[in-house]
This record gives structure tokens, C-alpha cells and sequence, in this order.
């Protein structure tokens, strides 16, 4: 079965992106796999070294994790009514650098569908860096949809 991955940021934006690939999937009845990055906490990146402040991080990094799963899950769930859209979606969140987390995910995709966002007021032709990390790297296709 086809699989488009759908690479979702939890901004403003992400009804455009989810509204572009769910026309694909209109036209090629694929699978949809939204996948979200929760990007490290740089002040927790290196593991802490005791037990007390070990438990702490990780109890930390399941809440960060199941808050972003459910807001996630209700922010889509509205969207693909609003867009009268009526599909099973496939959640993945992770810990980790967005691009990395995508491109791992979109190892067997045969799409990836993002966001253009992080370009700022600078010239349309410029890409964020996420979104130009999967376009350089990607095994799939990829469908940059501009957010601003």
C-alpha cells in the first residue's frame, strides 16, 4: 500500500499542509502517517547523571510526549471534518531533530508532504531549514507547501 508522510509542525500552518496531502490521497488512496518531532530541549540533552533527576527528565519527556500526541490527534481530527474528510490517520511522534525524525520515518513513503514555514519575511525562494534538509535528503518525492 502507498504511504504519504505528512511531516506536521503543530503551527498555524499545518491545516494547508495536511489539506494538500490529503488530495493526494484523494487520488492515489494511500496511507497517512502524520509525524511530529518534539526538537530536544537543549537544556536536557546530555542525560542527567543521578537517579532522582533521571526519573524527573523522563517523566518530563512522556508528558512533552503524550501533550503533543493528543493535541496532535485533536487539532487533525477538526481539520478533517472541516476539510470533510473522513480517513484514518496513523500518529508518530517523536523525540529528536525534525529532519532526522521525517527522513527516518519516510525510509519506505513514497511522499512526504511539509511546510515551507521558518522562511520568515525573507525571499519565497528560500527554504526552512527542516524543509530543505528533507528535500536534499529524501529517498521519495517530496511536496513543499509554502505556509507564508
Amino acid at each position: 500500500m502507498k504511504q504519504i508522510i505528512v511531516g506536521l509542525d503543530r503551527s498555524g500552518h499545518d491545516h494547508v499542509v495536511l489539506a494538500a496531502a490529503l488530495d493526494h490521497v484523494r487520488h492515489t488512496a494511500s496511507a497517512v502517517r502524520v509525524v511530529h518531532a518534539i526538537p530536544p530541549d537543549t537544556a536536557t540533552t546530555m542525560a542527567p547523571t543521578d537517579a532522582v533527576t533521571r526519573a524527573a527528565w523522563s517523566a518530563d519527556r512522556q508528558t512533552r510526549h503524550q501533550t503533543a500526541t493528543e493535541d496532535l490527534r485533536r487539532h487533525l481530527t477538526r481539520t478533517t471534518d472541516d476539510l470533510g474528510a473522513h480517513i484514518a490517520i496513523d500518529y508518530d511522534v517523536r523525540h529528536g531533530d525534525p529532519a532526522t525524525v521525517l527522513l527516518s520515518s519516510a525510509r519506505h513513503a513514497d511522499l512526504i508532504v511539509i511546510g515551507t514555514s521558518g522562511t520568515g519575511h525573507r525571499s519565497p525562494f528560500l527554504l526552512g531549514t527542516v524543509s530543505q534538509d528533507i528535500a536534499v535528503h529524501a529517498t521519495c518525492p517530496v511536496l513543499l507547501v509554502p505556509t507564508s
